[in-house]
């Protein structure tokens, strides 16, 4: 507490602070430069730290030190492997116990090439599905972008092919 006259005193260095430098983090008054990690001296921004014994952490030194025990640590401390095994019944319980794969798929197919399209890499071009390296060109076999696509009897061309081959033609 400031006493009459006085400014607050920072948490960590015990020096005053003045409403310039002061920073409010964890109920407390801190310099801004003071506010760090307690294990790695990283300055904290305020609402992204951790606590544990009244004194702040990053994240990651947080994870690593207090965190759960197991895989990783730290930043993937929330993937964990236990050092004790838990008999109990979950109610989560695998009922294909005799079964080991993984069906991944069933989505969308591209419509050039047949395969699987997920959905970073889709896109929908004249209301049909492609991998992004697939909207390629009929005639030229071009890789096209989204907007330079034009279709004719159901596949797609670039612009130059399209208007050579099925354009107004002229006479000579």
């Amino acid at each position: 507490m400031p006493r009459f006259g006085g400014a607050p005193k920072c948490h960590s260095c015990e020096k005053s602070v003045y409403m310039a430098e002061e920073l409010k983090a964890l109920g407390k008054i801190w310099h801004k430069v003071c506010f760090k990690c307690n294990h790695c001296n990283k300055v904290l921004t305020p609402g992204r730290e951790t606590e544990h014994d009244d004194k702040p952490y990053c994240k990651t030194c947080y994870g690593k030190h207090y965190g759960p025990k197991g895989v990783g640590g730290g930043a993937t401390a929330g993937c964990l492997a236990t050092t004790t095994e838990d008999n109990a019944v979950s109610k989560f319980k695998n009922t294909h116990e005799g079964t080991n794969k993984v069906v991944i798929g069933g989505g969308d197919k591209c419509y050039t090439c047949g395969k699987t399209v997920y959905a970073a890499e889709k896109l929908i071009v004249l209301n049909k599905i492609f991998h992004k390296p697939c909207v390629k060109c009929k005639a030229c076999n071009k890789t096209m972008a989204p907007g330079d696509v034009l279709e004719h009897e159901n596949e797609i061309y670039c612009k130059s092919c399209y208007a050579k081959d099925f354009g107004p033609h002229g006479k000579v």
